[in-house]
C-alpha cells in the first residue's frame, strides 16, 4: 500500500514544476480597533497557498516566499471576531495594517446558529461560542440541534449522549460507533470498550472551554479515519484573554467555570487554563441522586522562529474527575444505591513546522493519549426462602454445589436464605494511544495552486480494568470473571496520501478538486483475525460558478463527493466474552434447612471466528448547492449513504447429549437425607451418593441421556443499510430597519435498513419441551432479523427491518441591536413529517402470512398493504438434532405436518413468530407538531453578559396523532417536543 501511496504522491509531482520563482514577502501588523493595542497570536493565514504566521508582541507578522496572485487572507485570534480579506499578491507589497473588531454584540453581524462553511469542497457545518452560549450546551451532544433541521432537548449529564450524524435511533448499522469526536485533534475512542458497539459518551467534555466545533457530515479528508459516518471536530480556546467567569443555571443543572490566557511573557509562550464544575440532578424535589464532572484543562503554546520558519508547539492536559452517585438520596429505595466514577485524563503534544521550501511547505506531528477510569458499583438487595446455585466454574463438565462453609473455593456454592445485600463492581479502563505525521507540498504554477498531502497514523487502544467482579465471594451470584486487562491491545498503521488542485476557470470561477486514498493496516494481536487492511478512496469536487458578482444572484457554487469511509471493530466483535451454557444435571430436592445441592453441567461457549467477516465501511455520496440571491443565503445539501457488512451475533448449534439425574432416583434410597453427601464426576457425569456417618457405602445414581445444543456466538456481516436525504438552510437578507433576520433550516430524511441473514435460532420460551415432554430439539433458521445491536444474537421476530421517512423545519427569527448589546432569538421547530414502519419482507419471495385470528398458523402472504392484522412468520428451514446440516424447508413440512403428523405439527409451531397485537405492522404517520424555544442574551459594557432560554416556552399541550394504532396522545409529557424547561447565564470578563 506504500507503494500505491507513494504512487499518487510521484504522479501529483509530475504535474508541477519544480522552477520555483522567488515570492513576495508580505507583512504587517494587527492591532486592536478600540483601543490601537498590538494583538499577539493572532494567527495570519493565506487560505490558497496554506502558508501562515502568528503575530509577535507587537503585532508583527511576516510570510516568505508568497506567490503573486490573488488570495485570501484571514485572521483569527481568541476575543476578537475573524477578519478575512482578498489580496492580489505581488512585488512591492505593502505593509498591511489590519484592525480587529472586538468578538461581542457590537458587532453588525452576529449569528447564533450553525454556519455552512462556504470553503471547502464538501458539507460541513461550523458552530462557533455564542450559538453555543445562546444553546445552553451542557454536552456536546447538545449541538446536534444546531444542524439543519435539528430538534432541542432538554441537556441533561445523566444522559451519555451517543452522536449519530445523519442517523436517527433504532437503526441498523451503528451509526453511532461511526462517528469519529476529536477534541484538539485527539480521538474519543469507544473501540476498547468490551460490552457495546456505540460511539464515544461526551458527557465528560467540559462545553465552558469549547471555542468553537465543525461538524463533518459529508466526504472527510482522509486523513480522518477508524469511521462511517463523518466527523466532529471541537475546537477548545486558545489565546489571551482576561479570567473568564461564567455560571448557568436551570431545573436541573448547576455549572461553572473559570478560564483565562495568560502571556507568560518575552521568549516563553501562551498558557490557557479552564475549570469547570457542573452537576446535574434527576428530580428537583430529591437533588440528592445526581452525575457530577469536574473538568481541569491547561494548554501551553510557544512559536520559535516566528518571523523565519515559524514552529509552532502545543501542549495539551486535560482532566476530569466526576460520575454518578445515588448513595446520598435520602428517598431511595431501602438502602440500595449505584455510584459510578467517570473519570478521564488526556495529553497531547502537536508540533507544526512552516518550511516553506521548494521541495516541502509544512510538517506536523501528532501525539495523544487518553486515559479513562470508569468504575460501576452497584449495592442492592435480595431475598431467598430456599439455597439457589452460584456457579462460578469456568471449565467444562459436570460439577455439584457445596456449602460455602464446607468448600468455599468450589464450582458450585449454595447461596444464603434470608435478606441481605450484595455489592458488585463493573471497572473498566480503557486507554489509546496516537502518533500522527504529516507533510503538505503546496505550489503554484501558472494560475493553478497544487497541495499534495501524505501523511501516517499509528493508533492503539486497549483496556486495562477488571471488568465485573463482586465484593463477598459467599454472596456472589452465578457469574465468571472476563479481565479487560487480559485482552491484547488493537493497533492500526494507517498511511494516506491526498491531492487538491484549485484551477481558476475564470474571472470569478473556479474549480476544487480533490482526491486521495486510504489504507488502513489493523494489527489485531490475540485474535484469529490476525492483520487485515482495507482501502478508503474519497473525491470532492467544488465548483465556483461566480461569487462577489454585483447581479441579482451574487454567487453560486456546487460541490459532489463520494468516498469510501471504513470503521475499526470493536473489543466487543475482536475480543467477545466467553458465555457459559449451564444445565441442570441432578435434582436432588430440598433438605430439612431448604437447601439443594444441585448439579450442573457447564460448557464455556467462546464466539467463533469468522473467516468471511469483512470490516464495516460507508459508501457515501455527497451534493450541494450555495448561492446568494439578493442577499439571501441558501444552502442545500443532499446525501446517500450506504452502509455495507453492519456487525450483527448470531448463534452457531452443535449437538451433545448430557447425563441428567432426576429427584426419582433417590426415591426409597437406604441414606436418609441429612447424611447424604453428593458427588458427580465432571467427566461421565456419574453422580455418587455418600453416606457422611459410614453406615453405608457409596452408591451410584441411574441417569437418562438427554438430547440437547451447545450454542456459540458468531459474529457476521448483516444486510446494507441506505440512508438518503437532503438538508437546506436558508438566510434571508435581513430586515436592517428592525435589525431583524430570518433562517429556515430543515431536512428530509429516508432510512431503510432490511436485514436477509439466515441465522439459527430456538425457541426463546424458558424451558420449551417437545411433544413427548423431552427438551426441545429442533432447530429453526430464518431468514432476516430486526436485531439492530451487536450487543445481542440475533432474534427470530416478525420483523426483519424498519423503514422511516421525517421531513423537519426550523424557522428561527433573530433580533439583533448592537447599540444596546442585545440579541434575540425565537426558535420553532417543526415536525412536518414523521413516518415510520417494521418490514417484514424479502426480495422475490414471501416472509409472513396473514392471519385471521392471532392464534392461527395459516394464512395469506403479507404485503405491505395489510391493516390491523395478525401476521405470522415462519423459519426458512429447520434442522434436527440428528441431521444438524440438512436444512429442511419448513413451510411445506409444516403444511404436511398439520394433517399427517400432530406431534411433529406441535413441535414446528413452537418456532412460528407472530405479532402480539394486530396493530404492529401498521405505518404509523404522526400528524404535525411543534413547539417553540425563545433565547436572550444581554451584555453590559464590555465585561458582563446576561443569558436567559426557555424551551417549549408556552409548555405546548397539543395532540398529535398515530395511524399505527389511531389514538391521539398529548405533546405534554411526551418524547416528541421537550418539557418547558428555562435556565439563567452570567459570564464575567474580570
Amino acid at each position: 500500500m506504500f507503494k500505491i501511496c507513494f504512487a499518487i504522491l510521484l504522479l501529483a509531482l509530475s504535474h508541477v514544476t519544480t522552477a520555483n520563482a522567488q515570492g513576495v514577502l508580505l507583512g504587517g501588523t494587527i492591532k486592536a480597533k478600540a483601543d490601537g493595542a498590538p494583538v499577539e497570536y493572532a494567527t495570519v493565514m493565506l487560505k490558497e497557498c496554506e502558508l501562515w504566521a502568528i503575530t509577535d508582541s507587537k503585532g508583527r507578522f511576516a510570510i516568505k516566499n508568497v506567490p503573486t496572485g490573488n488570495v485570501t487572507l484571514t485572521v483569527r485570534c481568541l476575543g476578537f471576531a475573524t477578519y478575512t480579506a482578498a489580496l492580489n499578491i505581488k512585488a512591492g507589497m505593502p505593509s498591511l495594517n489590519i484592525a480587529l473588531n472586538a468578538d461581542n454584540l457590537k458587532l453588525n453581524e452576529v449569528e447564533v446558529v450553525a454556519k455552512r462553511k462556504a470553503d471547502v469542497g464538501t458539507t460541513s457545518y461550523t458552530i462557533d461560542r455564542l450559538a453555543l452560549d445562546n444553546r445552553q450546551a451542557l454536552n456536546l451532544g447538545d449541538i446536534m440541534s444546531l444542524l439543519p433541521g435539528g430538534k432541542t432537548w432538554n441537556s441533561s449529564l445523566l444522559r451519555d449522549t451517543r452522536i449519530a450524524l445523519r442517523s436517527s435511533g433504532g437503526e441498523m448499522g451503528n451509526a453511532s460507533f461511526g462517528t469519529a469526536i476529536e477534541v484538539d485533534g485527539v480521538r474519543l475512542d469507544n473501540n476498547a470498550t468490551p460490552g457495546e458497539t456505540l460511539g464515544a459518551g461526551t458527557r465528560t467534555l467540559s462545553t465552558a472551554n469549547i471555542e468553537s466545533v465543525e461538524v463533518v457530515t459529508g466526504v472527510p479528508s482522509v486523513e480522518y479515519g477508524d469511521l462511517s459516518n463523518g466527523v466532529v471536530k471541537v475546537n477548545t480556546r486558545r489565546g489571551k484573554s482576561p479570567f473568564i467567569v461564567e455560571a448557568k443555571l436551570n431545573q436541573n443543572t448547576r455549572q461553572v467555570a473559570l478560564s483565562k490566557g495568560i502571556d507568560l511573557g518575552g521568549k516563553w509562550g501562551l498558557f490557557n487554563f479552564s475549570m469547570e464544575h457542573a452537576r446535574t440532578f434527576g428530580d428537583i424535589t430529591s437533588p440528592y441522586t445526581a452525575y457530577q464532572r469536574n473538568v481541569l484543562s491547561a494548554h501551553y503554546m510557544h512559536v520559535l522562529m516566528r518571523h523565519s520558519m515559524p514552529l509552532t508547539l502545543n501542549i495539551g492536559l486535560t482532566g476530569n474527575v466526576g460520575g454518578y452517585n445515588s448513595k446520598a438520596d435520602p428517598d431511595r429505595e431501602l438502602d440500595d444505591y449505584v455510584k459510578e466514577s467517570d473519570n478521564r485524563f488526556a495529553a497531547n503534544l502537536s508540533a507544526e513546522w512552516l518550511l516553506n521550501r521548494k521541495w516541502l511547505t509544512s510538517v506536523k506531528l501528532h501525539s495523544s493519549v487518553s486515559y479513562a477510569t470508569k468504575l460501576y458499583e452497584h449495592y442492592g438487595n435480595t431475598s431467598a426462602a430456599a439455597t439457589h446455585a452460584y456457579i462460578h466454574t469456568m471449565e467444562e463438565g459436570y460439577f455439584v454445589a457445596y456449602d460455602y462453609a464446607a468448600n468455599p473455593n468450589a464450582n458450585i456454592i449454595l447461596g444464603p436464605t434470608g435478606y441481605w445485600y450484595v455489592r458488585s463492581y463493573n471497572d473498566s479502563k480503557p486507554l489509546s494511544y496516537a502518533l500522527k505525521l504529516k507533510a503538505d507540498w503546496v505550489k503554484r504554477f501558472a494560475r493553478i495552486y497544487n497541495k499534495v498531502l501524505v501523511g501516517l497514523d499509528f493508533t492503539g487502544s486497549t483496556n486495562r480494568g477488571q471488568g465485573t467482579y463482586y465484593e463477598e465471594a459467599r454472596l456472589t451470584p452465578t457469574w465468571r470473571p472476563y479481565r479487560y486487562h487480559e485482552l491484547p491491545t488493537l493497533n492500526n498503521l494507517a498511511l494516506y496520501a491526498e491531492e487538491r488542485l484549485n484551477l481558476p476557470t475564470g474571472k470569478l470561477s473556479n474549480m476544487e478538486l480533490t482526491v486521495g486514498l486510504r489504507n488502513d493496516i489493523s494489527s489485531i494481536a490475540g485474535s484469529a483475525y490476525g492483520t487485515a487492511s482495507t482501502l478508503s478512496p474519497r473525491a470532492n469536487l467544488r465548483y465556483v460558478f461566480w461569487h462577489d458578482r454585483d447581479t441579482w444572484m451574487r454567487s453560486l457554487s456546487a460541490h459532489v463527493g463520494w468516498g469510501k469511509s471504513v470503521k475499526l471493530p470493536s473489543f466487543q466483535v475482536l475480543y467477545p466474552s466467553t458465555n457459559y451454557i449451564d444445565r441442570l444435571a441432578f435434582t436432588p430436592g430440598s433438605t430439612a434447612d431448604n437447601k439443594a445441592y444441585y448439579a450442573y453441567h457447564t460448557y464455556p461457549s467462546q464466539a467463533l471466528y469468522n473467516a468471511h467477516l469483512q470490516w464495516q465501511y460507508t459508501s457515501q455520496v455527497d451534493v450541494g448547492l450555495q448561492a446568494n440571491i439578493g442577499g439571501t443565503q441558501i444552502n442545500l445539501s443532499a446525501f446517500y449513504h450506504k452502509t455495507f457488512n453492519p456487525y450483527m451475533a448470531v448463534a452457531a448449534y452443535k449437538p451433545y447429549t448430557y447425563k441428567y439425574t432426576s429427584q426419582t432416583a433417590l426415591e426409597g434410597f437406604a441414606i436418609p437425607s441429612a447424611n447424604r453427601q453428593y458427588h458427580i464426576d465432571q467427566q461421565t457425569g456419574v453422580v455418587t451418593v455418600s453416606d457422611l456417618t459410614g453406615a453405608n457405602g457409596p452408591i451410584q445414581l441411574p441417569y437418562t441421556e438427554r438430547q440437547g445444543y451447545l450454542s456459540n456466538r458468531k459474529y457476521e456481516n448483516g444486510s446494507p443499510t441506505q440512508r438518503f436525504g437532503i438538508e437546506w438552510m436558508v438566510d434571508f437578507a435581513p430586515i436592517k430597519a428592525l435589525r431583524t433576520s430570518l433562517r429556515l433550516d430543515g431536512n428530509y430524511y429516508y432510512y431503510k435498513g432490511l436485514d436477509q441473514v439466515l441465522f439459527a435460532a430456538m425457541p426463546t420460551a424458558s424451558g420449551t419441551l417437545n411433544a413427548q415432554g423431552k427438551p426441545y430439539t429442533l432447530i429453526g433458521h430464518y431468514r432476516g432479523s430486526n436485531n439492530t445491536s451487536a450487543s445481542s444474537t440475533s432474534s427470530p421476530s416478525v420483523g426483519n427491518g424498519s423503514l422511516s421517512k421525517e421531513a423537519n423545519l426550523n424557522i428561527t427569527l433573530t433580533t439583533h441591536i448592537p447599540r444596546i448589546r442585545i440579541i434575540m432569538a425565537l426558535r420553532v421547530e417543526c415536525s412536518l413529517y414523521n413516518y415510520d414502519r417494521t418490514l417484514c419482507e424479502l426480495p422475490n419471495t414471501t416472509r409472513g402470512y396473514v392471519v385471521e385470528k392471532g392464534d392461527n398458523y395459516f394464512g395469506t402472504p403479507y404485503t405491505r398493504d395489510a391493516r390491523d392484522k395478525h401476521v405470522v412468520v415462519y423459519p426458512e428451514y429447520y434442522s434436527t438434532w440428528d441431521a444438524p446440516e440438512k436444512l429442511i424447508p419448513f413451510a411445506e413440512k409444516f403444511a404436511w405436518a398439520k394433517d399427517n403428523d400432530p406431534a411433529l405439527f406441535n413441535d414446528l409451531a413452537k418456532m412460528v413468530v407472530r405479532t402480539n397485537y394486530a396493530f404492529m405492522m401498521n405505518p404509523n404517520n404522526l400528524s404535525a407538531y411543534y413547539s417553540a424555544n425563545f433565547s436572550v442574551t444581554k451584555e453590559l459594557g464590555d465585561r458582563v453578559q446576561l443569558m436567559f432560554y426557555a424551551n417549549n416556552f408556552w409548555n405546548t399541550m397539543s395532540r398529535v396523532r398515530s395511524t399505527r394504532t389511531g389514538q391521539e396522545t398529548s405533546l405534554y409529557g411526551s418524547s416528541y417536543v421537550p418539557s418547558f424547561y428555562y435556565g439563567l447565564g452570567l459570564k464575567v470578563k474580570i
